[in-house]
């Protein structure tokens, strides 16, 4: 893209004054400008460069920045930061005891009508209370007070009624996909919540594998484990008789997911919700803006896209992740919200955290200059 072409483009900074927060929405978006062109392949890796759209001693005035001279034109558009539809696929293992386990779901649905969880969607994937085991709701809004035959309440709250062996509960969550998976919504934000008494079934990155194959928006999880930290027996959260096991694997998913671990025979259900409630607003919270349509005879190239930020302190480059599960790994990001055919820059969870944290900010969007990866 050389510099007359880029300058077609509207080189228009907006102030975002630290981001609107609309919790009344279901969807997460900028304004729109129109459609990408064409792609013309990824993000051409870390410290990649094939020339740029810079002319010598020119240099682009951007509402009383003066970049520097090596600058690409750039184009902004107004965004709203809203909160995404979340949800919450609640996993339970029968070696878990009903009558200990009770308060915890029931000060659940209690959270969730407290509406300090906007626009959810709850699955349990468990089998209704036999032997000591096995979960049902009976609590508004989820429960329907119909506990122990059903419990379902939908749309908010469905319940597959499936008895989970601790053994293979990873294994059950993608064999029952075809039970559960027709209620979750596209695009909403995925939660896990894995309550066992043993550890994970199938190794992480195999089951997040098969997991994505399934439902590609389960890219974008969180888990969270209400799991073991060590073998135990005598363990009050379980029905007698089982004993806990270790749960490492789990609780390194939800290290790794950003998720929450709480131990399951020593629980703190103020502590688990508080921290649960901090994760899914961070990653509900997403702030993303439509990549405009480029000028006629050019197209759109994912590998030459930076984002620029600025609090009133200078200006910063943010740079690019691969994919949300990378956010982790870095202080700040932004990412595609397809890599094949992308349509959008979403910024990392802590990204946006950050402009909302702001009293007076700048976002801007750069096309032609190679893409700076995070790190």
């Amino acid at each position: 893209m050389n510099l007359d072409h880029s300058l077609r483009l509207a080189a228009i900074v907006v102030a975002i004054g630290g981001c609107v927060v609309d919790r009344d929405a279901g969807s997460f978006a900028g304004d729109s400008s129109g459609a990408p062109g064409t792609s013309t392949g990824a993000p051409q890796g870390e410290g990649s460069s094939t020339g740029d759209a810079s002319t010598d001693g020119v240099k682009l005035d951007l509402a009383g920045i003066d970049l520097p001279a090596e600058e690409c034109a750039s184009v902004s558009q107004s965004s709203t930061i809203l909160e995404a539809p979340s949800d919450i696929l609640v996993v339970v293992d029968h070696g878990a005891s009903h009558t200990q386990l009770q308060s915890v779901f029931s000060n659940f649905s209690l959270l969730i009508g407290d509406g300090q969880i906007e626009d959810v969607r709850v699955v349990m994937l468990a089998g209704y209370p036999t032997d000591g085991g096995g979960v049902c709701i009976d609590e508004a809004p989820l429960g329907t007070q119909m506990c122990p035959e059903s419990d379902a309440n939908p749309p908010m709250y469905h319940h597959v009624d499936e008895v989970i062996a601790a053994p293979s509960l990873l294994d059950q969550v993608l064999a029952t996909h075809g039970a559960w998976g027709p209620t979750m919504r596209a695009g909403a934000w995925k939660h896990l919540w894995v309550v066992s008494s043993a550890d994970a079934s199938l190794p992480t990155e195999e089951f997040l594998a098969e997991l994505v194959a399934l439902d590609p928006d389960f890219e974008r999880l969180t888990v969270h484990a209400m799991v073991p930290g060590a073998p135990r027996s005598g363990c009050s959260a379980l029905r007698p008789g089982t004993d806990a096991g270790d749960a490492s694997a789990y609780i390194a998913l939800a290290e790794a997911t950003g998720g929450v671990f709480e131990p399951l025979c020593d629980y703190n259900v103020g502590e688990l919700f508080d921290q649960m409630l901090e994760r899914i607003h961070e990653v509900a919270l997403s702030c993303s803006y439509d990549i405009p349509t480029p000028p006629d005879g050019q197209v759109f190239d994912p590998g030459r896209v930076n984002v620029d930020y600025d609090d009133g302190f200078g200006l910063q480059t943010i740079g690019h992740v691969a994919s949300p599960a990378d956010c982790a790994m870095v202080a700040n990001g932004w990412y595609y919200d397809d890599v094949e055919t992308p349509t959008m820059v979403v910024m990392c969870p802590q990204t946006c955290g950050r402009f909302e944290a702001a009293e007076q900010a700048s976002i801007e969007l750069r096309f032609g200059c190679a893409t700076v990866p995070a790190g």
